[in-house]
């Protein structure tokens, strides 16, 4: 292999592995501070990588076997991968422009709520949604009808204690209706 080819692969490698570590850092800070725009920008490295090292096996391969067809074929399969990476960034933020609810939060939430809201009857009627770094919770407890206002407030308090340390940073809104406004679906707390 000639000097020049060479010299540009191994700059092309050095990029790789900064673009590699940059990708790092930003997915690990996007998870950190649950920031859509750093989990596109580091998947978005992540794909760059990725391809940069498939561009280096296709010509190494293609140089060392002779077989000058691997070089073509590693680039349709890092096409492919460059679409796939590309479908899960659409996907992801039209998922959060649409307020999709990550099933994960609500699952979490149903099991602080069955363990938090001793005292109601039921909890239903439950979202979620993501703007940014603020997750949004509202959902109906439904109370005995004879309970007093500041018995129920007593259990908001604690299910919105007990929300917050899980999810930092969410804003909760619990409507209170008496037990005939129950529907006999979502989490039971009995």
């Amino acid at each position: 292999m000639k000097a020049a080819p060479l010299s540009g692969l191994m700059v092309n490698m050095g990029a790789s592995v900064l673009n590699a570590m940059w990708a790092t850092f930003l997915l690990r800070a996007a998870r950190a501070v649950r920031s859509p725009a750093l989990l596109a920008d580091g998947r978005h490295l992540l794909t760059d990588v990725v391809t940069s090292i498939g561009v280096l096996i296709g010509v190494l391969l293609a140089r060392m076997t002779g077989w000058h067809v691997l070089d073509p074929l590693l680039a349709v399969l890092v096409a492919m991968n460059i679409l796939w990476s590309g479908w899960h960034l659409v996907r992801d933020s039209v998922g959060g422009l649409m307020d999709i609810a990550d099933p994960q939060t609500t699952r979490r939430l149903r099991e602080l709520m069955s363990i938090h809201a001793e005292g109601a009857l039921e909890i239903h009627d439950l979202r979620t949604r993501q703007a940014g770094q603020v997750t949004f919770v509202e959902f109906h407890m439904v109370v005995p009808g004879d309970m007093s206002v500041s018995e129920a407030h007593l259990i908001c308090d604690r299910l919105e204690d007990a929300i917050r340390a899980e999810i930092g940073g969410a804003n909760v809104t619990i409507h209170v209706e008496p037990q005939d406004k129950a529907k006999h679906h979502g989490v039971l707390v009995l």
